[in-house]
C-alpha cells in the first residue's frame, strides 16, 4: 500500500506505558523508530507569529502500515528530523483499490 502522490518519508515513534510505584498508567518515553515509509505533508499551517496560539494544525498522509495511531505518537520526517506530535488520526481505507488508502493525520509540529 502506498500514499498518492508522496514525496518524503516518515516512521513514527509510540510512547512506551509503563507502571508507576502506585500501579497507575505513565508514559516512560517514545519506542524506537518505525519506518520510514511513504507519506506526504497535506496541509501546512499558514504563517502565524503568535506565541499564544501558535501557526495551528499541520494534517500529513501517512502510509497505513502505520495505523493505528493515536494521539502522542511522534511522527519523524526522514531527511529533516522535523518532529511532530499526533493530535488526531484516521484510517482512510480506499473502497475501490486497497493502494489508495492512507492514515490522516493531524499533529503539531514541535519546535526546536
Amino acid at each position: 500500500m502506498a500514499v498518492v502522490a508522496a514525496d518524503r518519508e516518515f516512521g513514527v515513534r509510540r510512547p512506551q506505558v509503563g507502571v508507576d510505584g502506585h500501579g497507575t498508567r505513565v508514559m516512560t518515553g517514545l519506542g524506537p523508530l518505525e519506518g520510514p515509509l511513504p507519506g506526504r505533508i497535506v496541509d501546512e499551517p499558514d504563517a502565524d507569529d503568535n506565541p499564544e496560539t501558535g501557526p495551528g494544525p499541520w494534517v500529513l498522509g501517512l502510509d497505513p502500515a502505520f495505523w493505528p495511531l493515536s494521539a502522542g505518537v511522534h511522527v519523524v520526517e526522514a531527511g529533516t528530523g522535523r518532529v511532530w506530535t499526533v493530535t488526531e488520526a484516521s484510517h482512510r481505507p480506499s473502497q475501490f483499490d486497497a493502494s489508495l488508502s492512507y492514515v490522516r493525520v493531524v499533529a503539531s509540529l514541535n519546535s526546536g
